[in-house]
């Protein structure tokens, strides 16, 4: 059946399941605001999606985005440019990409706007080095799901994937700027975000889902790394053990070669050298399989310059 918006959709599902809109509404949001979206007059938040599809048991959040999202062909053409210049690390590409199509009528709201404030953002972080613009662009691009957004208010909500990745962002601009502790709370709380929400939700789908799985190592493995160079060590041994135990459980070894080397790095901190050989074997081998040669190169550079041990000079 064709839908005209989303909120007919939410009707019909929750007649059918006999509940009225004070029901629904309990502990999730208010009956008006459900009244509002059956009605069509809002348009349900990523948070608000989540907690529906655990009380319907079916993943509603896919499902807006599939069917109510509205992307014109034009959207759907800048979103899928502006995601291959991401994947190829390509930022003078992105930041052509996102002028080319910031002023279009489809990207002036939305998740495409959303879009724009993150290409920004990295570009203004890094091609420019001005971290201060690009956290403002990073919260923009937050206050469009979440308008009421603050950042220590972190944990109390789902976030879109661009959302979580503008949290991320967030925190690499806090370490720019020196900001230590302010870019680990960020951290923190998402890693906090990702369990409570997505891990360990209700709604068993979003366990299996590659993103969150790829951003749960990728936060362990920046938690790991900051904490390494801001000398704890303790705790930076914590994480990237974390790290390691689930790149190895979910199978999604991309990070694992740099979580070996920070391991490696770690023990010889703890003037464990024998331990520190094993792990620089281990990490050797690895970006050798993985063919990053230019990894490689840097890390036994580094080995042989800052922990000559390891290597018996």
């Amino acid at each position: 059946m064709n839908y005209e918006h989303f909120g007919i959709l939410l009707k019909e599902l929750r007649l059918n399941h006999n509940m009225s809109r004070e029901k629904l509404a309990e502990n999730i949001c208010t009956p008006k605001q459900i009244y509002r979206i059956e009605k069509g007059e809002s348009e349900p938040s990523v948070h608000l999606l989540h907690q529906l599809s655990i009380i319907f048991n079916m993943d509603l959040n896919a499902y807006y985005k599939m069917y109510f999202r509205g992307y014109t062909i034009t959207g759907l053409e800048g979103i899928t440019a502006f995601n291959s210049a991401l994947k190829d690390d390509n930022i003078p590409l992105l930041k052509s990409i996102v002028q080319q199509y910031e002023t279009l009528d489809e990207f002036q709201n939305g998740d495409l706007l959303q879009h724009i404030y993150y290409g920004k953002a990295l570009c203004s972080a890094l091609l420019n080095k001005d971290y201060k613009t690009s956290l403002d662009y990073c919260l923009k691009g937050i206050r469009l799901e979440c308008p009421e957004f603050v950042l220590d208010d972190i944990t109390e909500r789902a976030y879109s994937n661009v959302g979580i990745t503008l949290l991320i962002c967030i925190s690499n601009n806090y370490f720019a700027m020196n900001q230590y502790t302010a870019g680990m709370n960020v951290l923190h709380g998402v890693l906090t975000v990702l369990k409570i929400h997505f891990l360990n939700s209700a709604y068993p789908i979003y366990d299996t889902s590659e993103f969150i799985a790829k951003t749960v190592q990728f936060v362990l493995s920046n938690i790991g790394g900051y904490s390494f160079q801001h000398g704890e060590i303790e705790k930076s041994l914590i994480y990237t053990e974390k790290g390691i135990d689930y790149a190895i459980e979910k199978q999604n070894f991309r990070r694992l070669p740099s979580l070996l080397s920070l391991k490696c790095k770690i023990l010889y901190r703890m003037q464990l050298i024998h331990e520190a050989k094993e792990y620089y074997a281990h990490a050797v081998h690895l970006y050798q399989i993985a063919g990053n040669e230019n990894s490689l190169t840097e890390f036994i550079e580094e080995i042989a310059s800052d922990y000559p041990a390891i290597l018996g000079i």
